[in-house]
């Protein structure tokens, strides 16, 4: 995973703007916020990752031939890491999802200022409502607009 911001070098940059329109597929996108629809250009995809830059911290997962294949937003609100994820839609069904999640897991432990991850699911999205939940995080009673809430605490001995 690598953190792409103000930062990163240009061909990180370059090279994610460059995979964006072919990663926001309908199917990846189907569950997802307005701002996910309509990346179907170079020109469309540098709009949205600054506006995301201004807005989340994000993580690029590459594959072992540096192709993007994911990527994870971190929206931080008080103590709390409200997350959201997706993977290009050739990259399904193989764990890579539960890998990301796991190593970000395992990074956001040591951020001692998050006491707990927060993650929003569509209803209809059985595939990461069970991912989830394989990985320990917790169905939360409030439901909005078709959308479950999963929580993970990092806190020891809150879980």
């Amino acid at each position: 995973m690598i953190e792409i911001d103000a930062s990163s070098s240009m061909v990180e940059h370059h090279q994610l703007t460059i995979a964006l329109p072919a990663i926001f597929t309908p199917a990846v996108i189907a569950n997802l916020p307005g701002y996910f629809q309509g990346i179907d250009s170079i020109a469309a995809a540098e709009k949205w990752l600054a506006n995301m830059l201004n807005e989340c911290r994000l993580l690029m997962l590459q594959s072992q031939h540096q192709d993007v294949v994911g990527l994870l937003f971190i929206y931080t609100e008080n103590h709390d890491a409200h997350i959201g994820y997706l993977l290009a839609e050739q990259y399904w069904g193989q764990g890579l999802a539960f890998e990301l999640l796991q190593g970000f897991i395992n990074l956001a432990s040591t951020q001692s200022h998050w006491h707990k991850l927060i993650a929003g699911v569509d209803e209809s999205n059985v595939p990461s409502i069970k991912l989830l939940k394989k990985l320990a995080f917790e169905e939360q009673a409030s439901k909005e607009n078709g959308m479950l809430f999963y929580e993970f605490n990092l806190i020891q001995g809150t879980q």
